[in-house]
């Protein structure tokens, strides 16, 4: 996949995140840094539905990708960054930010936060990248 189409397809994914927010949990989703903490109470939401009745894979795939997307729209915006589509092991690709010599894979900490550990916080997270991508 080209750069443009890559860059094109997250910011897709992206609207589709503000769009899902908004329609199903009532959340705006406005692009900010601050908005960060909407995301971290959406994927709370979507915790407490896992734990009650688990999320079909394709959902959480899709989920995880769209917010993740968003995510990364805010660092990319706030702090700089391009999309990467990392295929070093063929089994298990995946879209990261790319900023300086590191990469941050928001769609796998949404994940994370979903299915396994709903104290993290994806603005905390973006407010660390922030750092070390500045360092």
């Amino acid at each position: 996949m080209q750069a443009q189409e890559l860059h094109t397809l997250m910011q897709q994914s992206a609207a589709d995140a503000v769009n899902f927010a908004a329609e199903q949990y009532q959340l705006t989703l406005d692009g900010s840094v601050e908005s960060l903490h909407q995301v971290d109470t959406l994927l709370a939401k979507l915790y407490q539905d896992q734990q009650a009745k688990p999320h079909s894979s394709e959902m959480l795939f899709t989920l995880c990708n769209i917010i993740g997307a968003y995510v990364g729209e805010v660092f990319i915006q706030h702090v700089g960054g391009q999309w990467q589509n990392n295929t070093q092991d063929q089994s298990a690709p995946y879209l990261a930010v790319g900023f300086a010599d590191k990469e941050f894979p928001f769609a796998s900490v949404c994940y994370h936060k979903i299915v396994n550990d709903n104290s993290i916080s994806l603005q905390d997270y973006l407010r660390q990248a922030r750092e070390n991508a500045t360092q």
